[in-house]
């Protein structure tokens, strides 16, 4: 290990966990807001700027808002255009727009003065109900793990009446901002970062979840050599990602031809020298110091590890 790398360097091991985190976010908000993933990515964009300015103020966060608890009210919503969402996932604006035309006539979008908005009965319908109930398991389960493996944000505070409601809109923001931010740097869209992220996700699950594993892969310099990787196919990450196979493939084409995977006899492998390059190793990095600050986000609302005893 280089000497100006300290000792205590878990960069990769905090960003894997995320990687994981996060493609298992983009299955699970598929699965109960659309079957679609780019619909729901669609969603959540246009939600989370709405409430842009609500989440610059960890203090508005950390109590409930006024009308439904929890739930900002359409006035206190700030409207986006469709192209400044399709320019945040780094998605085609047709695609986006044929997304947001089809959301307004189902009502999970409205058209309002300066653009579009998710109305807060949306998000307070029953349907919604299940998506905070997994967020709230997923996320507290992420938490857990993290601690465990020596990553935390220190002592909860106590947590509110409104925790899960607050939970999902963190999950829901640190998702999306570590993603889009991702694609900013690899200048890829964000469907292509997911599609990267569940395969390395195959790769490696066996090394993120097993704690002595985890810590000998913990630094920058500690990567997972290519004989440990599992590879996946085409198939199982459009199944796992819940998008079409055709769609799938597109994606892992232009990682094959951006050489950030590559094709075996078995499947598709995110090569150890890929981790080697300066922009993944930017998008690690940064990835980490997001996750610290998620954790402690959810540490300030009352979500923390508590080691027992």
């Amino acid at each position: 290990m280089r000497p100006d790398v300290e000792i205590a360097d878990r960069r990769r091991l905090i960003a894997r966990l995320a990687g994981d985190y996060h493609v298992n976010t983009a299955r699970r908000s598929a699965r109960f807001i659309s079957r679609d993933i780019v619909t729901a990515l669609t969603i959540l964009a246009i939600n989370r700027a709405n409430i842009r300015e609500l989440l610059a103020s960890r203090e508005v966060i950390a109590h409930p808002h006024d009308g439904i608890a929890g739930v900002p009210t359409d006035d206190r919503r700030r409207p986006v255009s469709a192209y400044a969402v399709a320019k945040d996932l780094a998605l085609p604006y047709e695609t986006i727009r044929r997304r947001v035309r089809r959301l307004v006539a189902a009502g999970v979008c409205a058209e309002v003065d300066g653009g579009l908005i998710i109305p807060a009965k949306v998000l307070t319908a029953p349907a919604h109900d299940g998506i905070i109930a997994e967020t709230w398991t997923a996320t507290t389960g992420f938490v857990e793990e993290a601690g465990r493996l020596g990553v935390a944000a220190g002592p909860p505070r106590a947590a509110g009446p409104d925790v899960l409601r607050q939970t999902l809109r963190l999950t829901t923001d640190f998702f999306l901002e570590s993603t889009c931010h991702t694609a900013r740097i690899m200048d890829l869209d964000v469907l292509t970062v997911l599609a990267l992220r569940a395969v390395n996700k195959a790769n490696i699950a066996h090394v993120t979840h097993d704690p002595e594993l985890a810590h000998a892969h913990a630094g920058l310099e500690e990567v997972v050599p290519d004989a440990q990787r599992r590879p996946v196919s085409v198939y199982a990450i459009g199944k796992f990602l819940l998008l079409p196979y055709e769609t799938t493939r597109r994606a892992v084409l232009r990682l094959e031809e951006r050489g950030l995977v590559a094709r075996g006899a078995n499947g598709l492998s995110m090569p150890a020298e890929v981790l080697a390059r300066p922009d993944v190793i930017r998008a690690m990095i940064d990835m980490a110091a997001l996750t610290e600050a998620f954790l402690a986000d959810l540490a300030a609302i009352g979500v923390g590890y508590r080691p027992e005893g």
